[in-house]
């Protein structure tokens, strides 16, 4: 019995995490319904862009709760790949999650405030703005799957290594093809910039994760 109190006492604070989080997305649903259903469709980011959000999007409570799920979603994820992968217990290593989270947040508001102020540079930033909103959709979407998965793993008591991987794996996929299908889509705005799909795609999106790799394997 006191095996199990401790084991309970120990999961708390992820607990609190995922409960928090999922508390704050039906908050936000409850409050948002339309902006929700955009977000949740994706294709509705062009009528959102025209009729709802009058260029700060960005700054919308939605957005903002949205993109700290998907902080919190995707850190969560990594964690459990790192303790697994170290063999260290999911449950005592908080410490190591807040590091991962800051790390990934502040990669993710650099990365973001990087390519909105390059926009700005090529004025081109009215034209971009359905593409960067779908792209950070497929982010947030990703990051609530990711939380949703990581729910159901920490509680197991011995999570299967390749499940881990897998849903990695799965969600680096799904989020390469979107971007793929995003720059087919928005391919005349981009092309006519090449320095602007240097920066974007070489710079921001390929360079980061291959030193990652580099840092990984080394």
């Amino acid at each position: 019995m006191e095996t199990i109190l401790r084991e309970i006492t120990y999961h708390n604070w992820i607990t609190i995490l995922l409960v928090t989080s999922l508390v704050f997305l039906a908050v936000a649903k409850f409050l948002y319904a339309q902006r929700f259903e955009d977000f949740i469709t994706i294709t509705g980011a062009d009528r959102f862009i025209v009729t709802r959000s009058r260029g700060v999007y960005i700054f919308h409570p939605l957005q903002l709760i949205l993109a700290t799920i998907q902080c919190i979603g995707i850190s969560l994820l990594l964690y459990v790949a790192f303790c697994i992968t170290t063999e260290k217990l999911i449950r005592d290593n908080y410490d190591v999650f807040l590091v991962i989270l800051a790390g990934y947040s502040t990669f993710e508001i650099a990365k973001f405030l990087t390519e909105r102020l390059s926009t700005y540079a090529f004025d081109i930033h009215k034209k971009m703005q359905p593409f960067i909103y779908k792209r950070l959709n497929v982010k947030n979407m990703l990051g609530v799957f990711a939380l949703i998965s990581s729910a159901f793993i920490v509680y197991q008591l011995e999570p299967p290594h390749i499940l881990i991987y897998s849903l990695i794996i799965l969600i680096i996929v799904i989020y390469t093809i979107s971007q793929f299908l995003l720059l087919r889509q928005y391919r005349e705005q981009i092309f006519k910039h090449p320095f602007y799909f240097i920066l974007y795609f070489c710079t921001l999106e390929i360079g980061p994760y291959f030193i990652l790799y580099e840092f990984i394997t080394k």
